[in-house]
């Protein structure tokens, strides 16, 4: 009985340490989960914050390129990436402390469609150059004009010196004649015994001689005044036709500021800028081919375009006439015979026109002035009367001057008739009259509608 009872005793011992050792392993076990999931919810923690400063694709770039640089400079990656952006802040503003909304303002200005700030910058250079070479054209025509003046200068004073000489000879002839009266005097008091009529005979001798020099004097005198006026007109239309010449720059109208396919044009005008549907420009390379000719008449563009879309402050054109192996290309320049963005035409509309071009007048020319209105211009009321800050008069279809009265004895119906259409000729001829005398442009329909884009040509 006492072995079975070591025995069982044995057992149970060795039950309750197993079972000691199996609650020990289970808490121990549970402690290092838990301790475990504490580890890996820090380390979740730690992830989520390092993706608020760079994800892990960018930690990766950071250590392959910004690392190594930070380390050569002896410096942290945050270190190193604040001083760069100070360093670039004070390069563009003068302050390392701005912010980006302060230096996008500073160059929301200057720089282009895509905020590149070098674009811009190669941009202004080339159109400083393109300045420097029209400043280097005028200056080279300022010297040819001053070296005409000089010409001019040196002609004028070879005359005056010509017309001096012929002073200092009439002086010499008075000298003579002088000399002849003195001649003339003891001759004719050797002559005559009577002092009173010597005299008399002198003077009146000496009197012709004189009117006769002082006419020669005079006219000497005359011509030199008039060379002397020449010399200042000529002084005068050269310094007016060097203030008046036109700068290229302020003919132009516009830019093409992008080239499309189908023959489309993108230019930097808008509704804005009074661009109506239908406005035709002509395209040239720049500003500089816009000089007059010897017959001041400007060369014709490469292209023709017309607008076909009109927004705020750019427009969509249809390329209607080009020059071959000369391309439309972005910053040509468009000119317009009569269109400024700002300024506002005034026209004054007279006559009957035909519309729709049947060749039946209509009774109103109102159609005519709503589409100068539309344009963008002004109609200034028409009571025969020829404004005198008047642009354009637009005159419609010539009537024709009435040849035959009416009979004697015409109803008054006629007698109105013939008086109404003898008024309409006389009031046509005399603006006509009136506005040829006041150099003010005359238009016709057809012309009215070619300069103002309603037509090409």
């Amino acid at each position: 009985m006492a072995i079975r009872s070591n025995a069982g005793t044995g057992i149970i011992v060795s039950l309750v340490v197993f079972v000691l050792a199996t609650v020990f392993l289970l808490v121990l076990s549970i402690v290092f989960y838990a301790s475990g999931r504490a580890q890996e919810e820090e380390v979740t923690k730690l992830s989520q914050s390092f993706a608020v400063f760079a994800s892990k694709d960018e930690r990766e770039s950071l250590n392959d390129n910004l690392v190594p640089k930070a380390k050569s400079s002896n410096q942290s990656v945050f270190s190193y990436l604040k001083n760069e952006l100070d360093e670039r802040n004070q390069i563009l503003t003068g302050n390392k402390n701005a912010e980006l909304e302060e230096i996008t303002s500073a160059f929301r200005e200057t720089t282009t469609a895509n905020g590149n700030l070098a674009l811009t910058i190669a941009t202004l250079k080339n159109g400083l150059t393109s300045r420097q070479k029209e400043v280097d054209s005028y200056l080279s025509e300022l010297a040819s004009a001053r070296a005409t003046i000089q010409s001019l200068e040196d002609q004028i004073t070879a005359l005056s010196e010509n017309k001096i000489e012929e002073i200092d000879l009439v002086k010499d002839e008075w000298q003579d004649v002088q000399d002849e009266s003195v001649k003339l005097n003891s001759e004719v008091n050797e002559l005559f015994s009577s002092r009173t009529e010597q005299a008399a005979r002198t003077r009146s001798g000496l009197k012709e001689a004189i009117d006769d020099l002082e006419k020669e004097l005079q006219t000497a005198r005359t011509e030199i005044a008039q060379q002397s006026g020449e010399l200042q007109q000529l002084r005068e239309d050269h310094n007016i036709g060097e203030l008046y010449k036109t700068d290229p720059s302020l003919l132009v109208d516009g830019k093409v500021i992008e080239v499309g396919n189908n023959d489309l044009v993108f230019i930097n005008r808008g509704s804005i800028d009074k661009i109506r549907l239908g406005m035709t420009f002509e395209v040239y390379d720049s500003a500089t081919q816009l000089r007059e000719d010897v017959d001041g008449k400007m060369p014709a563009g490469k292209a023709s375009i017309e607008i076909v879309k009109v927004g705020e402050t750019t427009s969509t054109a249809k390329v209607k006439r080009s020059t071959a192996n000369q391309p439309i290309l972005k910053n040509n320049v468009l000119v317009n015979a009569i269109y400024d963005p700002n300024y506002v035409f005034s026209f004054l509309v007279h006559g009957v026109f035909d519309a729709d071009g049947d060749g039946n007048p209509e009774t109103t020319n109102t159609f005519v002035k709503n589409r100068i209105k539309g344009w963008g211009g002004v109609v200034v009321e028409d009571n025969g009367l020829l404004p005198g800050d008047l642009d354009f008069l637009v005159l419609g279809i010539a009537p024709n001057e009435p040849m035959s009265k009416p009979r004697r004895g015409a109803s008054d119906s006629m007698l109105e008739n013939y008086a109404t259409r003898q008024r309409a000729y006389r009031d046509y001829v005399r603006l006509l009259e009136k506005a040829r005398a006041a150099n003010v442009p005359v238009l016709t329909a057809n012309r009215l509608n070619i300069l103002t884009g309603q037509q090409t040509k």
